[in-house]
């Protein structure tokens, strides 16, 4: 049998602020992982928008390079 705690997100924060900064570290880690996909995935789709080629890229980063060092 599971006994389920219902609890809205403010309460959440609130747990959250009384913890140590390694729980917290912890938690961030846990919640990264379960949503790396989902962030990836919108990440790539976004991308899709963006109309640049490795060449457009190359090209930028020679013209930073010569403002650089030249």
């Amino acid at each position: 049998m599971s006994n389920l705690i219902k609890m809205d997100i403010d309460q959440i924060k609130d747990l959250i602020y009384e913890m140590d900064i390694e729980e917290k570290k912890e938690l961030a880690r846990y919640l990264d992982g379960l949503t790396l996909e989902k962030r990836f995935a919108d990440f790539i789709n976004k991308k899709k928008n963006i109309p640049l080629t490795i060449e457009d890229i190359t090209k930028e980063v020679e013209q930073e390079r010569k403002k650089r060092y030249i």
